[in-house]
């Protein structure tokens, strides 16, 4: 039976502890992230700038399926963490087999829509005719695959849950190699085109996902699939939970969606071209805060359940500094080398036009990678202490109210200047209200009063 002395995760050094989940969280969403980066570079190199283009007209989709995914695997991983601290085994394991069952219907369903009616989703996410001849096909062949990249996610998170973080990022460092490997066969040697994109990221998956349930088969952990999992009322709880992480993760998506509408009705298909790499840039920093604040999902709930309160003070401490970190080297890099970063994907010689259109955006955007990382924390730490509604306010607030409000609001206060701030600013005032709202909340109130008492 598995235990907190046997996770360490209530009982053992607390910097270990940290460092021992979030670092091969972080080298394996690296690897999950690197997947799109991957793709766009030999897209961008070996297709055509507007395949790109394609590729960031059908990300809002795939990063809304991801994020279905997300919001179950993380609340699930706080009921399950929640339970393997309190030694229930058995309704951990009925919680992830749930889960389970739940994310390979909805995948499935997604598959099918996507798949049928290609031509008619990328309308919906603005492709016009030009980026059409591309955006079916890597949908088509991309939604083959929505079932391996969620479980894949929500197979390493309840990994780390159960104690084996080192086979979950392996198995996702091992697929992100393996999409490099395939992409260059498919793209480069055969001439697949964007198709073999889709194929080389989807077939990786796969593989990524079939290592990630020998932790099961070997019984590594605690958790397995059970027929006893009793109602399905948990469900809804784990993803009402977790429905702040589909917020965060939709962000990235939402911002994506409407900025390729706006681009693409004021400049055309360059203007796609030039957001494909400010969303690729917002995805890669946001997916290594992502890897921090869903360590602490684990952490923090089992150490809760476990009423260890000190060490929930000293995890959201080195959280925040982890985050802010990774938004002060991204800031730095794009205040310094920016044209190297978007040459990595857009050629100034031959795209000139969209080249100096992503140098204009990322001066201003580059100030939203000092603030989403903090709101990323705090959205995670409320739901790993069981205060869903107060995690959705901040997701909700950096997902969709403010970037909706400034997008629309920014430009007739600042012209087009406004448009780019619109993304840093949303972060800025979020992180203002997600403190306010942590100061106020009970639980947070409590552990601070009974800091002394629970070490």
């Amino acid at each position: 039976m598995l235990n907190n002395n046997d996770l360490k995760i209530a009982s053992g050094n607390i910097y270990k502890t940290f460092f021992k989940f979030m670092l091969p969280n972080m080298v394996g969403l690296i690897a999950m992230s690197s997947v799109t980066l991957v793709d766009a570079y030999f897209v961008s190199k070996y297709v055509s700038p507007v395949a790109l283009a394609a590729v960031n007209i059908i990300m809002p989709l795939i990063t809304i399926v991801f994020g279905i995914s997300i919001m179950l695997s993380i609340g699930a991983a706080v009921l399950t963490g929640t339970y393997l601290g309190e030694q229930r085994i058995i309704k951990a394991s009925a919680v992830f087999t749930k889960v389970m069952i739940s994310i390979t219907f909805i995948s499935l369903f997604f598959s099918a829509v996507c798949y049928f009616f290609s031509y008619d989703v990328a309308r919906l996410l603005h492709a016009n005719d030009e980026i059409m001849v591309y955006a079916k096909p890597y949908l088509e062949m991309v939604s083959l695959f929505f079932l391996f990249q969620a479980l894949e996610y929500s197979l390493s998170v309840l990994i780390r849950t159960d104690g084996n973080p080192y086979l979950a990022s392996f198995a996702v460092l091992l697929g992100a190699i393996l999409n490099f490997i395939l992409d260059y066969i498919f793209i480069v040697k055969m001439d697949m085109g964007i198709e073999g994109a889709a194929l080389g990221t989807g077939l990786s998956f796969m593989v990524s996902t079939c290592l990630l349930l020998m932790h099961f088969v070997f019984k590594k952990g605690s958790l397995k699939l059970t027929k006893y999992i009793g109602s399905f009322k948990e469900i809804v709880l784990a993803a009402y939970n977790g429905s702040s992480e589909l917020f965060s993760e939709a962000s990235v998506a939402i911002i994506a969606y409407l900025f390729n509408h706006i681009m693409e009705k004021s400049l055309g298909t360059f203007g796609v071209e030039a957001f494909a790499f400010i969303n690729i840039s917002l995805w890669a920093v946001n997916m290594l805060c992502y890897a921090v604040g869903d360590s602490l999902v684990p952490l923090l709930s089992i150490n809760f359940g476990a009423v260890k309160y000190y060490r929930i003070q000293k995890m959201l401490m080195l959280a925040r500094f982890s985050v802010i970190f990774i938004g002060v080297s991204a800031f730095l890099l794009f205040t310094f080398i920016p044209e190297t970063i978007i040459a990595f994907l857009l050629n100034p010689q031959e795209n000139k036009e969209a080249f100096n259109i992503a140098l204009t955006f990322a001066e201003y955007t580059k100030y939203a990678f000092l603030f989403l990382g903090l709101n990323i924390v705090f959205s995670s730490s409320f739901t790993a202490l069981q205060k869903p509604f107060h995690s959705v306010v901040v997701a909700a607030l950096r997902g969709l109210i403010l970037p909706v409000i400034c997008i629309y609001l920014l430009p007739f206060i600042y012209a087009e200047k406004g448009l780019y701030m619109a993304i840093a600013v949303a972060e800025f005032t979020t992180i203002i209200l997600a403190y306010l709202l942590w100061k106020n909340t009970k639980v947070i109130k409590d552990i601070n009063t009974n800091l002394v008492n629970y070490k």
